[in-house]
Protein backbone atom coordinates (compact mmCIF):
# COMPACT_ATOMS: atom_id res chain seq x y z
CA UNK A 1 0.00 0.00 0.00
CA UNK A 2 2.84 2.27 0.52
CA UNK A 3 4.17 2.77 -3.10
CA UNK A 4 0.60 4.44 -3.85
CA UNK A 5 0.46 7.08 -1.25
CA UNK A 6 1.73 9.70 -3.64
CA UNK A 7 -0.44 9.27 -6.23
CA UNK A 8 -3.66 8.54 -3.12
CA UNK A 9 -2.74 11.51 -1.59
CA UNK A 10 -3.33 13.27 -5.12
CA UNK A 11 -6.44 12.30 -5.95
CA UNK A 12 -7.78 12.82 -2.33
CA UNK A 13 -6.46 15.78 -2.83
CA UNK A 14 -8.71 16.31 -6.12
CA UNK A 15 -11.52 15.10 -4.96
CA UNK A 16 -11.86 17.17 -2.29
CA UNK A 17 -10.88 20.64 -4.48
CA UNK A 18 -13.33 19.45 -6.92
CA UNK A 19 -16.20 18.47 -4.35
CA UNK A 20 -15.80 22.10 -2.59
CA UNK A 21 -16.69 23.80 -5.68
CA UNK A 22 -19.32 21.29 -6.49
CA UNK A 23 -21.28 21.47 -2.64
CA UNK A 24 -21.05 25.48 -3.54
CA UNK A 25 -23.34 24.76 -6.51
CA UNK A 26 -27.05 24.56 -5.56
CA UNK A 27 -27.93 22.03 -8.59
CA UNK A 28 -24.77 19.38 -7.14
CA UNK A 29 -25.97 16.14 -8.08
CA UNK A 30 -25.83 13.89 -4.87
CA UNK A 31 -25.44 10.30 -6.24
CA UNK A 32 -23.17 9.42 -9.40
CA UNK A 33 -20.75 7.42 -10.51
CA UNK A 34 -17.15 8.20 -12.03
CA UNK A 35 -14.14 7.11 -13.85
CA UNK A 36 -11.00 9.03 -12.81
CA UNK A 37 -8.12 9.66 -15.09
CA UNK A 38 -5.76 11.52 -12.69
CA UNK A 39 -1.66 12.34 -14.02
CA UNK A 40 0.94 13.26 -11.63
CA UNK A 41 4.84 13.31 -12.01
CA UNK A 42 5.06 9.83 -11.20
CA UNK A 43 2.42 9.44 -13.86
CA UNK A 44 -0.64 8.90 -15.04
CA UNK A 45 -3.29 6.29 -13.32
CA UNK A 46 -7.04 5.62 -13.26
CA UNK A 47 -9.38 4.89 -10.06
CA UNK A 48 -12.89 5.07 -9.57
CA UNK A 49 -15.16 7.01 -7.59
CA UNK A 50 -18.77 6.27 -6.17
CA UNK A 51 -21.14 8.76 -4.85
CA UNK A 52 -24.22 9.30 -2.31
CA UNK A 53 -25.20 12.14 -0.27
CA UNK A 54 -21.92 12.26 1.80
CA UNK A 55 -20.78 8.69 1.74
CA UNK A 56 -17.64 8.38 -0.67
CA UNK A 57 -16.00 4.76 -2.01
CA UNK A 58 -12.70 5.13 -4.03
CA UNK A 59 -11.19 2.55 -6.00
CA UNK A 60 -7.86 2.46 -7.33
CA UNK A 61 -5.09 -0.68 -8.18
CA UNK A 62 -6.40 -3.65 -6.44
CA UNK A 63 -7.55 -1.59 -3.12
CA UNK A 64 -10.61 0.98 -2.00
CA UNK A 65 -11.15 3.49 0.54
CA UNK A 66 -14.95 4.16 1.73
CA UNK A 67 -15.77 7.55 3.32
CA UNK A 68 -18.77 7.35 5.97
CA UNK A 69 -18.97 10.32 7.78
CA UNK A 70 -22.35 8.99 9.02
CA UNK A 71 -19.99 6.67 11.49
CA UNK A 72 -17.24 8.96 11.24
CA UNK A 73 -14.94 6.42 10.29
CA UNK A 74 -12.91 5.18 6.87
CA UNK A 75 -12.84 2.31 5.69
CA UNK A 76 -9.29 0.99 4.15
CA UNK A 77 -10.50 -2.14 1.87
CA UNK A 78 -8.00 -4.96 0.07
CA UNK A 79 -9.65 -7.57 -1.35
CA UNK A 80 -6.94 -9.23 -2.57
CA UNK A 81 -6.68 -10.12 1.81
CA UNK A 82 -10.46 -10.09 2.30
CA UNK A 83 -9.71 -7.45 5.04
CA UNK A 84 -9.89 -4.18 5.84
CA UNK A 85 -8.82 -1.85 8.38
CA UNK A 86 -11.11 1.19 10.36
CA UNK A 87 -9.72 4.34 10.73
CA UNK A 88 -11.48 7.57 12.43
CA UNK A 89 -12.34 10.55 10.20
CA UNK A 90 -10.35 13.60 12.00
CA UNK A 91 -12.87 15.05 14.28
CA UNK A 92 -10.55 18.55 13.80
CA UNK A 93 -12.50 18.91 10.56
CA UNK A 94 -9.56 18.50 8.46
CA UNK A 95 -11.21 15.16 6.41
CA UNK A 96 -12.81 15.84 3.18
CA UNK A 97 -16.24 15.48 3.96
CA UNK A 98 -16.37 18.23 6.67
CA UNK A 99 -14.22 20.57 4.40
CA UNK A 100 -17.04 20.02 2.07
CA UNK A 101 -19.80 21.96 4.17
CA UNK A 102 -17.55 23.86 6.86
CA UNK A 103 -18.95 27.28 7.04
CA UNK A 104 -15.47 28.34 7.50
CA UNK A 105 -14.24 27.38 4.48
CA UNK A 106 -14.27 30.30 1.67
CA UNK A 107 -14.28 29.92 -2.20
CA UNK A 108 -13.70 32.17 -4.56
CA UNK A 109 -14.09 31.25 -8.32
CA UNK A 110 -12.70 33.10 -10.99
CA UNK A 111 -13.80 32.41 -14.70
CA UNK A 112 -10.92 32.35 -17.49
CA UNK A 113 -12.69 30.19 -20.60
CA UNK A 114 -15.21 28.12 -22.35
CA UNK A 115 -14.16 24.98 -23.12
CA UNK A 116 -14.76 21.09 -23.47
CA UNK A 117 -13.52 18.48 -22.17
CA UNK A 118 -13.88 14.82 -22.04
CA UNK A 119 -16.68 15.89 -25.13
CA UNK A 120 -18.27 18.19 -22.23
CA UNK A 121 -18.87 21.88 -22.64
CA UNK A 122 -17.47 23.26 -19.88
CA UNK A 123 -16.27 26.37 -18.10
CA UNK A 124 -12.96 26.76 -16.72
CA UNK A 125 -12.59 28.38 -13.13
CA UNK A 126 -9.34 29.47 -11.75
CA UNK A 127 -10.82 28.80 -7.88
CA UNK A 128 -9.12 29.39 -4.43
CA UNK A 129 -10.05 28.49 -0.64
CA UNK A 130 -9.98 30.19 2.24
CA UNK A 131 -9.88 28.66 5.69
CA UNK A 132 -10.36 30.57 8.59
CA UNK A 133 -8.96 33.39 6.73
CA UNK A 134 -6.12 31.67 5.51
CA UNK A 135 -5.27 30.35 1.75
CA UNK A 136 -5.35 26.77 1.85
CA UNK A 137 -5.26 25.87 -1.67
CA UNK A 138 -5.60 26.90 -5.28
CA UNK A 139 -6.11 25.32 -8.74
CA UNK A 140 -8.13 25.00 -11.95
CA UNK A 141 -11.81 23.76 -11.91
CA UNK A 142 -13.79 22.49 -15.35
CA UNK A 143 -17.92 22.40 -14.34
CA UNK A 144 -19.77 21.10 -17.20
CA UNK A 145 -22.60 22.75 -18.33
CA UNK A 146 -24.46 19.89 -19.50
CA UNK A 147 -23.65 18.27 -16.19
CA UNK A 148 -25.39 20.65 -14.21
CA UNK A 149 -21.75 22.32 -13.30
CA UNK A 150 -20.60 19.41 -12.19
CA UNK A 151 -16.87 19.05 -12.22
CA UNK A 152 -15.30 17.56 -14.96
CA UNK A 153 -11.42 18.40 -14.36
CA UNK A 154 -9.44 19.51 -11.91
CA UNK A 155 -5.88 20.60 -12.38
CA UNK A 156 -3.57 21.54 -9.59
CA UNK A 157 -2.15 25.54 -9.05
CA UNK A 158 1.42 24.64 -10.57
CA UNK A 159 -0.24 22.40 -13.36
CA UNK A 160 1.95 19.02 -12.20
CA UNK A 161 -1.31 17.51 -11.19
CA UNK A 162 -4.88 16.81 -12.97
CA UNK A 163 -7.57 14.45 -12.88
CA UNK A 164 -10.51 13.96 -15.15
CA UNK A 165 -13.89 12.75 -14.55
CA UNK A 166 -15.23 9.81 -17.06
CA UNK A 167 -18.20 7.89 -17.71
CA UNK A 168 -20.26 9.88 -15.52
CA UNK A 169 -23.63 8.16 -14.43
CA UNK A 170 -26.33 9.61 -12.12
CA UNK A 171 -28.91 8.13 -9.78
CA UNK A 172 -27.45 4.84 -10.23
CA UNK A 173 -25.48 4.30 -6.64
CA UNK A 174 -27.17 2.28 -4.17
CA UNK A 175 -25.98 2.06 0.04
CA UNK A 176 -24.47 -1.31 -0.50
CA UNK A 177 -21.70 0.47 -2.55
CA UNK A 178 -20.84 1.72 0.90
CA UNK A 179 -20.65 -1.28 2.99
CA UNK A 180 -17.52 -3.33 3.40
CA UNK A 181 -18.17 -6.59 1.86
CA UNK A 182 -19.25 -9.65 3.74
CA UNK A 183 -17.05 -11.89 4.84
CA UNK A 184 -13.91 -9.39 5.41
CA UNK A 185 -11.82 -9.49 8.33
CA UNK A 186 -11.16 -6.46 10.47
CA UNK A 187 -7.43 -5.71 10.74
CA UNK A 188 -5.61 -3.66 13.53
CA UNK A 189 -3.82 -0.41 12.09
CA UNK A 190 -0.16 -0.60 12.33
CA UNK A 191 1.63 0.45 15.34
CA UNK A 192 3.93 3.42 14.35
CA UNK A 193 6.85 4.34 16.79
CA UNK A 194 7.36 8.12 17.34
CA UNK A 195 9.04 9.82 14.35
CA UNK A 196 8.50 6.71 12.16
CA UNK A 197 5.91 5.06 9.83
CA UNK A 198 5.68 2.01 7.69
CA UNK A 199 5.32 -1.36 9.68
CA UNK A 200 2.68 -4.03 8.39
CA UNK A 201 -0.96 -4.46 9.85
CA UNK A 202 -1.94 -7.14 12.63
CA UNK A 203 -4.66 -9.25 12.36
CA UNK A 204 -6.96 -8.51 15.07
CA UNK A 205 -7.02 -11.53 17.37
Amino acid sequence: MKKFTGPLVALFVAVLFAGVAFAADMSAIKNYSADMETTTTQGTFTSKIFYKDTKMRMESKGSMNILRPDKKVMWMVMPEQKSYMEMALDTSKQDIQSKLHDPNVKVDKEFIANEVVDKHPAKKYHMTLTMNGKKEKSGYVWEATDLSNFPVKYESEDKKTSTVWKNIKTGVVTDAVFEVPAGYKKMSMPTMPEGMGGGAPRKKR
